[in-house]
């Protein structure tokens, strides 16, 4: 270790050789918390509930295409996160070069949209390369962890968390989001080679892309709309059914984009109930030797999520 750098020396001070560390969630600020404790000499595990890695990093195979139906893409305008990207997915980083435009058609400030050409799920499990991670393994009960770690750290929104640890008189709020995947016949039709997105602070349609921008992640002769409704749509339709999403909405992604009708081919729901924090928030209050990490210490986006668990793993104090 090179103790010249502030950051190796940091590491070296907090050693934690010994400690057993449990991380619940494989999401960014999971991944982030876990490098970061590793780093530090920590045993950690991390215990994921789903099949893959990402949280709202989220990536979905459908229709022969790779879509992005959580996170759309990234910012890189922290340096350190820049090259723990740079570090973990090399060139497999791309940016998006066309513009995201407002309701009256003007561009909006770009201090660089980057996504992972594999999908974005994918730049989590790099990030996560050498960890160890178990997935498929929802945590049921907390007198398990106790019996095979010295700390917990629970990266999992708020509500589950609280709930986990029947911590309800302390409420942080989330607000949802409805998504909708939209497939037509024929390559870059209606207006969709010159944008990449619309956003809206207006419209139900707070946010469209269109993933023909993301290279090679679309089938030939065809056009991929992605959609993220506001939060007062989002609020309304919540409890109806994903599979019924499509329909309320189409017409909207048509009018946007110039789509013909005719050329529709096929559509996706998908319902975010905990899509992100309405405010940043304090640390709660936990049972000792439990830590809460997640992105309501800071804010639901990409880089923000993975600072929260990078800094936090860097400065964490686990001497209990």
């Amino acid at each position: 270790m090179d103790l010249t750098s502030p950051v190796s020396l940091l590491l070296f001070m907090n050693d934690l050789s010994g400690k057993r560390i449990a991380v619940i969630g494989a999401g960014l600020a999971g991944i982030a918390a876990a490098r970061g404790l590793t780093d530090r000499n920590g045993q950690v595990t991390v215990f994921e509930k789903s099949r893959g890695y990402g949280g709202r990093c989220a990536t979905k195979r459908w229709e022969g295409h790779v879509v992005d139906h959580g996170a759309q893409y990234f910012t890189m305008r922290d340096e350190r996160f820049h090259q723990a990207i740079l570090k973990a997915s090399g060139d497999a980083v791309q940016r998006l070069e066309k513009p995201v435009r407002d309701d009256h058609g003007h561009i909006l400030p770009d201090s660089g949209r980057w996504f992972h050409r594999e999908g974005n799920s994918r730049l989590v499990r790099d990030l996560a390369q050498g960890l160890e991670i178990r997935t498929e393994s929802p945590v049921q009960n907390a007198n398990d962890l106790w019996q095979n770690y010295d700390h917990v750290v629970c990266t999992a929104p708020w509500p589950q968390t609280a709930k986990f640890w029947g911590l309800n008189e302390y409420v942080i709020e989330y607000i949802p989001c409805i998504a909708a995947v939209f497939a037509y016949q024929g390559e870059w039709i209606g207006c969709t080679h010159e944008t990449y997105a619309f956003s809206s602070r207006t419209s139900p349609l707070a946010w469209t892309a269109c993933e023909n921008h993301k290279q090679g992640r679309i089938a030939g002769g065809h056009t991929v709309i992605v959609a993220h409704l506001g939060e007062d749509f989002s609020r309304e339709h919540l409890e109806t059914p994903p599979a019924d999403y499509p329909s309320l909405i189409r017409p909207w992604i048509e009018n946007r984009w110039e789509l013909p009708k005719s050329s529709f081919l096929h559509a996706l729901g998908h319902r975010w109930r905990l899509a992100r924090v309405a405010a940043a928030h304090p640390a709660p209050p936990l049972p000792p030797r439990v830590h809460f990490v997640g992105d309501a210490l800071r804010s639901s986006r990409v880089e923000d999520a993975w600072l929260v668990g990078h800094e936090w793993a860097l400065q964490a104090s686990l001497s209990e």
